[in-house]
């Protein structure tokens, strides 16, 4: 008895006697340049502990006993250790492996998947971005296999991404944690975050963490801006395309002093030139002018890091027939499109740092938006109106040691609606207060699970639970295994979401009890593995994920005269799966070559009241990309091409026009893009190219000769509406 009694009072003075080793590992360059290195491992040897480094560079071990060696491992940077005898801080400094680093500054990293993560992850970089023109967030995956991007119809201009089969409305979209395009923001948000003023894209498929809020049902999108206190003191962007569009980006950062800095960002587009192309009578493009303005601030110090700012939007839009004039054209005879947008916003974001115990934070985000659309389709009337205000607490430490970490907090989404559509309005008003608390627990090189569990309370929805689960296997060193399951569910906005099919002479009929819900569970999982091929480095990611709906609101186009909108009384599913293979031939030339098969499917209704199961319309079921990069020493020349080709897709079998009806699936067709860039010692030039072999859908409209008649639909879009476009830009930079 004794002895037990013994036994576990030492054991509790081994727990209670425990001492904290902490420290910051950083790389240090020749030139003196120090960056966090997150990601990397420290190893306590006596105690066998160990953990990962933040994503602030900051470690923190639980040891029990004095002296002992702590061992400090990154890729690609040679190994250190530290003698360690008594509990203190180190900064911890590693210098490239003379080996390694010249064959990754030769060969580069090929293809953007995050290795490290828990998700299956890409990271878009601004390399990747300055790839393509990415004027703006929807012309910057032209090069990503993962994410496709179509017009919604062949008026309005406005864009829609695609992920896993499904469009962006359920894909979570952020700015910097911040939410983004929702709301009456999704109709054309795509268009409104210029591609200049973005530094990185963070695409993760299937369910994102619990932190980040209940939306995400297929994946999440995080955007990183121009930040005041890294970004140039003056950049420029100057571009203009053979379309009769052109563009102005201006960014300024001042460093007041070693805390506080600012940054203003300015974006100015326009598109002036009427095309018609495929001589329908109806502009292929829409005319529109584009203001965007931001100013950030941030103040950084050993124990606060805060962040704020604010923008404000306004756009012009008009489209329609050729001859349609905005302010003399009578609409009831000639037919126009016009919409009038203008956004306030402003946000901020607090951090509380504890510089000797790194594991630790609070965070609170908080961001306010006002947004106005005023929108006619001949003499349709659409108003819109939206108030909405976010925060987020966040507070995260360990348990132990680093290797079991734990966040929880809570939120608040307020959400005020006003539209009107013809002689309807619809208002509302959103409630969502809630709780979340996720779980880490991580075995250093070898696996980390991620449990996480959400409740919000929605004032009109109810109570929802969200439950979410992620894990990584690191079956190997060049082995990784990924797999996620979990919940997410959103409210819907009918018509700011399907703006794009006011396009027509449809009738929109609302059908059944509706129920405003979306809900969904999505699982799946990815294996992706590096190895050297002709020793050069290589690798290979194969992805699969499914989203099973348990409610999901239809936008039914398969009967004429009519969309009908209805909570599916049925099933609803997505499948999507995915392999892409990374791999640089030869010095700094990279080849990304991917396949993409998706099976999405939902039952309808058919005319007689039963259920008849669809594939999803104007979605492609196979994809390719191919995309090849090559750059000369020091980068002074870089050559970009991508090659997609997408397969056949289904069209509403909805004859609303006789003789003009589309074919029941439409064609494969190619698009090719490409681009040169020179670069000088301050600024470059890039021109480029896209749909090089000038494909266009050969009627995108229908019933385009007499658009007031019962067959006008501008809605059947599956291809390019306008063909080949040229384009030439220059970026210039003061550092």
């Amino acid at each position: 008895m004794f002895i037990r009694y013994l036994f576990i009072f030492l054991l509790f003075c081994s727990q209670v006697w425990a001492q904290e080793i902490t420290g910051r590992v950083m790389s240090l360059d020749d030139a003196g340049k120090m960056e966090d290195l997150p990601g990397s491992t420290v190893f306590y040897v006596p105690d066998s502990q160990g953990g990962i480094v933040g994503a602030n560079g900051m470690f923190s071990i639980k040891v029990r006993q004095f002296p002992g060696w702590l061992r400090i491992r990154s890729v690609g940077f040679a190994p250190d250790s530290v003698w360690v005898t008594k509990p203190q801080f180190f900064h911890v400094h590693l210098r490239a492996n003379g080996a390694e680093l010249s064959e990754v500054k030769v060969v580069a990293s090929p293809g953007g998947h995050d290795m490290q993560s828990i998700q299956s992850r890409e990271i878009l970089t601004m390399k990747t971005l300055a790839k393509a023109a990415c004027c703006n967030l929807s012309e910057s995956f032209e090069t990503n296999a993962s994410v496709s991007v179509n017009f919604t119809d062949a008026v309005t201009g406005a864009k829609q991404i695609s992920l896993l089969g499904l469009s962006g409305t359920y894909v979570q979209t952020q700015v910097e944690n911040v939410p983004s395009i929702r709301g009456l923001k999704s109709t054309f948000g795509l268009n409104y975050i210029p591609g200049t003023w973005i530094r990185s894209i963070d695409l993760a498929k299937g369910q994102s963490s619990v932190v980040n809020g209940y939306e995400s049902m297929t994946g999440a999108i995080n955007m990183e801006l121009a930040k005041p206190d890294t970004s140039e003191v003056y950049f420029l962007n100057a571009y203009g395309n053979s379309q009769g569009r052109f563009e102005v980006n201006q960014q300024a950062a001042h460093k007041f002093n070693g805390k506080l800095s600012t940054a203003l960002l300015t974006h100015y587009s326009q598109q002036v030139s009427r095309l018609d192309g495929n001589k329908d009578g109806f502009m292929d493009l829409p005319l529109f002018n584009l203001v965007n303005v931001m100013n950030r601030w941030k103040y950084a110090s050993d124990k606060w890091m805060v962040q704020w700012g604010g923008g404000y939007l306004h756009e012009q839009r008009v489209a329609g027939q050729m001859n349609f004039e905005e302010k003399t054209s009578n609409r009831y005879f000639v037919y126009g499109f016009g919409s009038a947008t203008t956004r306030f916003e402003s946000f901020a974001k607090i951090a509380r740092l504890f510089q000797t115990k790194p594991w630790k934070g609070l965070g609170l985000i908080l961001s306010a938006a006002d947004h106005r659309n005023d929108s006619y389709f001949a003499f349709k009337q659409y108003l819109g109106r939206e108030q909405s205000v976010f925060g987020n607490l966040i507070y995260q430490s360990i348990i132990d040691n680093t290797n079991h970490t734990w966040k929880a907090g809570s939120s608040f989404l307020y959400d005020a609606y006003q539209e009107r559509y013809l002689d309807s309005t619809y208002a509302r008003t959103e409630l969502v207060p809630g709780f979340f608390g996720e779980y880490i627990w991580t075995i250093p090189n070898r696996f980390t699970l991620v449990l996480g569990n959400r409740v919000d309370f929605h004032n009109q929805l109810g109570t929802k639970w969200v439950p979410r689960v992620h894990a990584k296997w690191d079956i190997t060193p060049t082995w990784l295994a990924r797999a996620s399951v979990g919940k997410g569910w959103r409210r819907v906005n009918p018509l700011a979401e399907n703006m794009g099919f006011l396009a027509n002479a449809r009738s929109i009929k609302l059908v059944g009890d509706l129920n405003p819900l979306e809900e969904a569970w999505n699982y799946g999982f990815s294996l992706s593995h590096e190895f050297q091929l002709a020793n050069r480095k290589a690798n290979l990611v194969f992805d699969y994920f499914q989203t099973d709906f348990t409610h999901q609101w239809i936008v039914d186009m398969e009967i004429a005269h009519a969309i009908r909108m209805y909570s599916n009384p049925g099933a609803s599913y997505s499948k999507s799966a995915q392999i892409e293979f990374n791999y640089s031939p030869l010095p700094r030339l990279e080849w990304k070559a991917a396949y993409r098969f998706q099976d999405v499917a939902s039952d309808y209704l058919s005319e007689s009241g039963g259920l008849r199961r669809l594939s999803k319309p104007f979605l492609n079921r196979d994809r390719v990309l191919v995309n090849l990069a090559y750059a000369t020493k020091y980068d002074i020349w870089k050559f970009d091409l991508t090659w997609q080709w997408s397969g056949p897709r289904r069209i509403p079998n909805a004859y609303v026009h006789a003789g003009d009806a589309p074919e029941v699936n439409a064609p494969a067709f190619s698009m090719v893009y490409g681009q040169v860039t020179r670069q000088f010692k301050h600024w470059e030039m890039y021109v480029g190219v896209e749909n090089l072999f000038n494909f266009t859908q050969a009627n995108p409209i229908m019933g385009a000769a007499d658009p007031f008649a019962r067959g006008f639909d501008a809605t059947m879009v599956w291809g390019p509406i306008a063909g080949r476009m040229v384009y030439t830009g220059l970026r210039y930079k003061i550092n």
